[in-house]
């Protein structure tokens, strides 16, 4: 009996042994399993915003560098502005050339302060690094390096519409690079394909900084970036969102899609009194009114500095005027006078050396 019954325990605790052995291989291949799949997963997900980063950089490999070149005439204009930062009045109009790597700009509006007409050209030319800018009412030019696409207040359509991208590089003097450029959010690492939304009627890939920024990019009219929010962190208030209105399809073979109505909204910040949080600060609108591929006038992206302009060259680091004409007659008129001068002068010498042999002959006489 008492053999039987420490049989029975012995068998006991052997079953015990082998349940445990048993539990701890299936915990630990669980983990494997799950680690394993959370490591596909988190592939899958890097993998899925590697992807939609390249159709980002797609589009605006086709939308700047397209060889034929693209001219644009678009309107922008302030929907709400309660501080008056917008400074214009009624419509600020711009024409946009772009054949890689130049890029024309021209803007003319009225301002508000005084009703003066503001007409500002410019000429990026970015395998140089250089860029020659008129302010035609001030007969002012400045010549600085064509340091970053949207470094223009004047290219606002591609600020805009490339806002994901960041347009902050040209402050540290970069060059805008021949590789297309990584959006500059997703840098961090922090961003996420969260999945696939409806904005509007619109089919998104919505990626996200969870508390920070929500990006909607189309799938259906060329992964452009269709609307973004961004705040100043989780549970705070809003700092700045866009949102694209409508598209157009120019180009059927390259599926180039370009927005033609787009609307951007910037909050008070969040230093602002607290009544005026999520209140808009500046809602801009752009209406594109003209768009076309090819056949491009490349002689607008000659700019010649008129005569009597003043020049601030940045790159030398020098000033001065170009071909100023009342200087230059200024100039004139004094070598003449000179000359004149000169000559009175001379005919004044001769005149008196002949007048004193005269007299010195008669005196022979």
């Amino acid at each position: 009996m008492v053999k039987s019954m420490l049989l029975e325990n012995k068998i006991t605790t052997s079953e015990k042994r082998s349940l445990r052995v048993l539990f701890s291989i299936s915990f630990v291949f669980g983990c494997c399993i799950t680690t394993v799949h959370s490591e596909e997963a988190e592939n899958s997900q890097q993998l899925q915003l590697d992807e939609v980063i390249k159709n980002i950089q797609s589009t605006k490999e086709k939308l700047l560098r397209d060889p034929r070149g693209i001219a644009m005439e678009y309107t922008f204009s302030a929907f709400k502005d309660p501080t008056g930062d917008f400074g214009f009045q009624g419509d600020h109009r711009v024409k946009n050339v772009i054949k890689w790597p130049q890029l024309y700009i021209d803007a003319t509006g009225v301002n508000v302060e005084d009703g003066s007409l503001f007409h500002r050209t410019s000429v990026y030319d970015f395998m140089r690094h250089r860029t020659i800018a008129l302010d035609r009412p001030q007969q002012k030019a400045v010549i600085y390096p064509a340091r970053f696409l949207f470094s223009s207040a004047h290219s606002i359509y591609y600020k805009n519409l490339h806002y994901a991208e960041g347009h902050q590089l040209y402050r540290f003097g970069l060059p805008f690079s021949q590789v297309p450029t990584i959006p500059e959010c997703f840098s961090s690492g922090n961003y996420q394909v969260v999945g696939i939304e409806d904005v509007d009627g619109e089919t998104c890939i919505h990626i996200q900084h969870a508390g920070f920024d929500d990006i909607w990019i189309s799938k259906e009219h060329g992964f452009h970036v269709h609307q973004r929010v961004v705040t100043y962190g989780p549970d705070q208030p809003r700092q700045f969102e866009t949102l694209v209105l409508s598209y157009q399809l120019i180009d059927q073979k390259k599926n180039l899609w370009v927005p033609m109505k787009i609307q951007r909204k910037e909050y008070f910040g969040i230093d602002s009194e607290a009544e005026l949080h999520n209140q808009v600060r500046l809602g801009l609108e752009i209406n594109v009114t003209k768009i076309s591929i090819g056949n491009i006038d490349e002689s607008v992206f000659a700019l010649h500095i008129p005569n009597g302009f003043h020049v601030s060259d940045l790159l030398v680091e020098e000033k001065y005027y170009v071909k100023n004409p009342p200087f230059d007659g200024a100039v004139g008129m004094s070598t003449w006078i000179a000359f004149g001068l000169i000559f009175v002068g001379f005919i004044v010498v001769f005149l008196v050396i002949s007048l004193s042999l005269f007299k010195r002959n008669r005196t022979k006489l």
